[in-house]
């Protein structure tokens, strides 16, 4: 008897202890509240070798304290990434479920934190990236609570694997000079975040509605809708795509004597029918890098609108294009149109092959006016800022409109897609064209030419045939 209830407390106590443990953990950690003026002496500018960044000036404040009455004020000069730093870490942060901290700012920008381990590694490598756990938080003026799950998929920080919490950094993108910034009532919780609500996203031309959390998903279930009906693309040259349509012209001029063929290409001749020995320089195109975690902070702020190619894959890594229409009159019949992209990498990999199993791309238009050389994954231009990691927000004041305007599967080294009712979208007076992103289901990947291909006929085109109202 006194065996067998042995073998079950056995059994049985780690349950308990585990349990006792969580249940302590319910209570809130306070990490810093920054109350008492020896609570600065343990942090201290982030100083690396290859980053030099102008100091921050580090004080207490009796403004937007949020805990208390002190908050603590961080006072910038400029630089990139400026970051303070602390190895002043008490009690265990594994235990616990959330991040929470009150920040308050002068203007909408970029604020990050940033948890290191003891095995965890600086850097820009994968290993380094999911090695610490990092949070970039998009802040509206005045104050704003941060919320992040603080568990990553995948057992990636933070995870009992990577050791002891060891280091705890606040970092801010791109501060102007002068900036001051308030922080306050840094936690941790046992509270989880509230999940990602389901998103409906149009499919414009059909009477069609397909849903995910983000346009990423919602491109995966449109794919899947339409697989039952894929048949494998016939590769064609780009001469063959122009003179097909070309083709389609002659059959429509015989309909509507008026129409017009305009091909909207950086380069060529002949778009404006007014001007026909105009050339034509209406498209702009820039890469930006979404990929997560948010520790890719650095690459995501990059900027390759001067590039002669583009990745073009999955939401999270596809350029945003725009093509200017301003040329077809405004309320134009659009009777119709089409994309064109050149692949630039002739070598198809098996495992993105749209000859060999069904693929999908779409088109998002976006809702911002973005600069071409300064959009990154953070803002769309200058010091405006998109409303999540690469404009992938299609709430109020969406970042990008919850529509596809286009769809279809890739076809290789030319891929073209019906681009009628994207045409109509922005000719029609309803929406302002500020252009839009090609991504796939990641069943088809492509390095395709940019508008700054050296080869004319390499570059991204749009082919219309109109009637002017």
């Amino acid at each position: 008897m006194k065996k067998e209830f042995l073998l079950l407390l056995l059994f049985f106590c780690p349950v308990f202890w585990s349990g006792h443990a969580a249940q302590e953990a319910k209570v809130d950690l306070l990490l810093f509240d920054f109350e008492d003026p020896a609570d600065l002496k343990s942090w201290s500018n982030l100083e690396l070798p290859k980053d030099k960044e102008p100091p921050i000036k580090l004080g207490l404040s009796a403004e937007h304290a949020t805990s208390g009455k002190r908050s603590l004020k961080l006072t910038f000069a400029g630089g990139h990434w400026p970051t303070i730093t602390t190895t002043n870490i008490q009690d265990d942060w594994l235990p616990y479920r959330t991040f929470q901290a009150d920040v308050t700012v002068s203007r909408p920008c970029l604020v990050g934190f940033t948890i290191f381990q003891e095995k965890s590694q600086r850097g820009e490598g994968w290993e380094a990236l999911i090695s610490r756990w990092t949070k970039t938080a998009f802040l509206q003026k005045g104050k704003n609570r941060v919320v992040a799950a603080l568990p990553q998929p995948n057992e990636y920080a933070l995870s009992r694997k990577w050791g002891k919490v060891i280091r705890f950094e606040i970092f801010m993108y791109t501060p102007h000079d002068g900036e001051t910034i308030f922080i306050d009532n840094i936690r941790l919780t046992m509270a989880k975040e509230a999940p990602p609500q389901k998103r409906e996203f149009t499919v414009t031309g059909t009477d069609w509605v397909v849903s995910g959390t983000s346009s990423a998903q919602a491109v995966i279930e449109l794919g899947k809708k339409l697989k039952s009906g894929w048949k494998k693309p016939e590769a064609k040259t780009l001469a063959q795509v122009e003179e097909e349509f070309r083709a389609q012209y002659a059959e429509w001029k015989k309909k509507h004597p008026g129409a017009v063929l305009a091909i909207l290409r950086d380069g060529e001749k002949g778009y404006d029918s007014k001007e026909p020995e105009k050339v034509y320089a209406g498209w702009k195109d820039a890469y930006f890098n979404s990929h997560g975690p948010d520790g890719n902070y650095r690459d995501r702020s990059g900027n390759r609108g001067k590039s002669a190619t583009h990745e073009i894959f999955m939401r999270h890594r596809s350029p945003l294009m725009r093509v200017d229409m301003s040329s077809i009159p405004a309320k134009s019949h659009i009777l119709a149109a089409k994309l064109i992209v050149v692949r630039a990498n002739d070598k198809i990999q098996d495992d993105h092959n749209p000859h060999k199993k069904p693929t999908m791309w779409v088109v998002e238009p976006c809702n911002r006016p973005w600069h071409e050389y300064e959009v990154n994954a953070f803002e769309y231009a200058r010091d405006k800022f998109w409303k999540a990691v690469g404009g992938m927000h299609w709430d109020k004041d969406a970042d990008f409109a919850p529509v596809f305007l286009a769809h279809g599967p890739g076809q290789g080294k030319v891929n073209v897609w019906d681009f009628t009712e994207a045409v109509r979208y922005w000719t029609g007076g309803k929406h302002p064209n500020h252009g839009f992103m090609l991504h796939g289901d990641s069943h088809d990947y492509m390095i395709g030419f940019s508008r700054e291909a050296k080869n004319i006929s390499d570059r991204p085109a749009v082919l219309v045939i109109y009637e002017p109202k």
